[in-house]
């Protein structure tokens, strides 16, 4: 794969996995585009950070409820060839979460490499 402008795709994911299907719909974007040979950048900013916590204790709880937890299928993006993955280092800062409580796939980045990441080629689809 290249990173040619019709064959890169960066998602944006800004909201939290929990009580809406925006996050899930986002990874299914993902997912596909991957499928059809695109390049996938995936940034989390925002609340969008909760979606990359590992698994914990919780998860249980949340699938009583019918919902899925985030980061057990975050985590299989490397299978689908999507190894870019980023987030904001002061949305996780805001949120009190630490390097250690996030799947492994992730690189931290501060403001000036996301404005970077942005002006790179192809769409960015902002969700």
């Amino acid at each position: 794969m290249t990173d040619e402008p019709h064959s890169t795709l960066t998602l944006i994911a800004r909201r939290s996995p929990y009580g809406e299907s925006g996050a899930r719909e986002t990874l299914d974007i993902a997912f596909a585009a991957a499928v059809f040979d695109r390049q996938v950048r995936y940034l989390f900013i925002g609340d969008g950070v909760w979606q990359l916590k590992k698994d914990s204790d919780s998860s249980s709880a949340l699938e009583a409820l019918g919902k899925k937890p985030m980061g057990s299928a975050l985590e299989t993006l490397e299978l689908y060839g999507i190894d870019r993955v980023y987030a904001l280092r002061t949305s996780i800062d805001e949120r009190g979460l630490s390097p250690a409580e996030l799947i492994d796939c992730v690189e931290i980045i501060d403001e000036p490499a996301v404005r970077e990441l942005l002006a790179g080629p192809g769409p960015i689809v902002n969700l």
